[in-house]
């Protein structure tokens, strides 16, 4: 039965998903029509908050690029790599590969989002090589699947952000260290349970071998004879800088006493000190100046597609924000709720608001004021609802194709591939979270 219903979702998003594009320029269209309907702004005062909110992400743009060249950076050093090879000789049969991808995907999106994504490509791609009989496009879309939990983890936004001293709802719910968010039992319990249970859901989505879908060999030519290519090396200063492992060493150390430092002082844990620790441990796991920056420039190949569509949601989200209608969106779940239904109602509705707002930190922005005031009224546990609208920002990544994107261009796929068995993976989890979220 799993199969089937992956194959019809398989056919549904091959006839109907648009390129991830189009798919935000529908999205800006129909956030339009929303605000036209639920709203009192006039259709050229919405246009006019589109376009002053286009360029509203660029620090956030920034940041993200940065976390997605420098993870990549650090997956790609040899250490990392050597350790991924390793993971993928565990596999004998196709069934092993979809599973463990999987279960790569999620462990590394725990420790960081960006990782996950990198990390979960990276070894679809090696599966796809050395299993044969593997179907590639359920390979990729097992990376990805474990993308779902990585809101429960060590980069998670909404939990590091209300764990900072100074944050903008401090003075409603003060600061909620991890410990009530990230390390509570209910959220540590969902995401061991999902890590360990959606590898065999993936494995089990495995098509007759008629179906499958290999990966080209062309690509693996291509890219073994990119591997064999032997750098021209000159004996001129130039060169020698480029190969001298002391630089690197050098700057990852005081990097390393850099971050150190600032978590001795009280630091906690940002986009930026993230990406710094990326950025240190790319340069130190790096042997030489050469190979980190042909890391980097590998791992910037990602970016172009993802830049693109930052413009997009930034004026989605401005239309959501500035004329009202994400809190009344939200609005609409509060009203249904009683103090036992408010952590279900916030993680469907976070679900809903991320296909519009697939950001973490901004969609926190936009539901946290509504959702935790709902929460003190009804005198229901503020940590728990802040974590539920992090599950559900997660949750409907499996279909909103924004964050996909990475792993598609590593993998060289289109998301219409992947999708139809990522949606499996949604009604799965969802019936998790809905569980975990109001029983645990």
């Amino acid at each position: 039965m799993l199969r089937r219903l992956a194959d019809f979702f398989v056919r549904f998003m091959d006839r109907w998903m648009p390129d991830p594009f189009l798919f935000a320029a529908i999205l800006t269209f129909v956030t339009y029509i929303l605000v036209l309907i639920f709203t009192p702004t006039g259709p050229l005062a919405a246009v006019e908050v589109w376009g002053n909110g286009i360029w509203s992400l660029m620090v956030f743009t920034m940041q993200i690029s940065i976390t997605l060249v420098m993870s990549g950076a650090l997956i790609r050093t040899k250490p990392l790599t050597a350790f991924l090879h390793w993971l993928c000789k565990f596999a004998k049969t196709p069934w092993w590969a979809y599973a463990i991808t999987a279960f790569v995907g999620g462990l590394f999106s725990l420790l960081s989002w960006a990782c996950g994504l990198v990390a979960g490509a990276f070894v679809a791609k090696q599966m796809a090589k050395m299993v044969k009989g593997c179907h590639y496009p359920l390979l990729v879309a097992s990376g990805y699947a474990g993308f779902v939990i990585w809101h429960m983890g060590y980069s998670s936004s909404v939990g590091l952000l209300i764990a900072t001293p100074g944050h903008f709802l401090e003075k409603s719910i003060g600061v909620i260290p991890v410990a009530q968010t990230v390390f509570a039992p209910f959220n540590l319990i969902t995401a061991l349970f999902l890590l360990f249970t959606i590898p065999v859901l993936m494995a089990k989505l495995a098509p007759e071998a008629k179906e499958v879908v290999e990966l080209d060999p062309a690509v693996i030519k291509a890219e073994e004879e990119a591997a064999n290519v032997v750098e021209v090396w000159r004996p001129v200063p130039a060169d020698r800088m480029e190969k001298a492992q002391i630089i690197n060493l050098i700057l990852g150390i005081a990097g390393v006493y850099v971050l150190i430092m600032y978590y001795m002082k009280g630091g906690s844990m940002t986009m930026d000190s993230m990406n710094l620790s990326f950025f240190v441990f790319a340069i130190l796991l790096s042997r030489t100046p050469r190979e980190l920056i042909r890391n980097i420039y590998e791992s910037g190949k990602a970016l172009g597609a993802i830049v693109l569509q930052f413009p997009l949601y930034a004026g989605i989200m401005a239309m959501m924000t500035k004329t009202g209608l994400a809190g009344i969106i939200a609005g609409w779940f509060v009203a249904i709720s009683t103090p036992l239904t408010l952590p279900l109602w916030s993680f469907l509705s976070a679900g809903v608001v991320n296909m519009f707002v697939p950001s973490g930190g901004s969609q926190w922005a936009v539901q946290g004021p509504i959702m935790t005031e709902a929460a003190k009224q009804m005198g229901v546990d503020i940590p728990k609802i802040c974590m539920a609208v992090a599950w559900g920002d997660q949750w409907t990544n499996m279909i909103q194709p924004f964050w996909a994107l990475p792993m598609l261009a590593i993998a060289g796929m289109k998301a219409k591939d992947v999708m139809g068995y990522c949606t499996m993976c949604l009604i799965y989890s969802g019936i998790i979270f809905c569980l975990g979220i109001t029983f645990l």
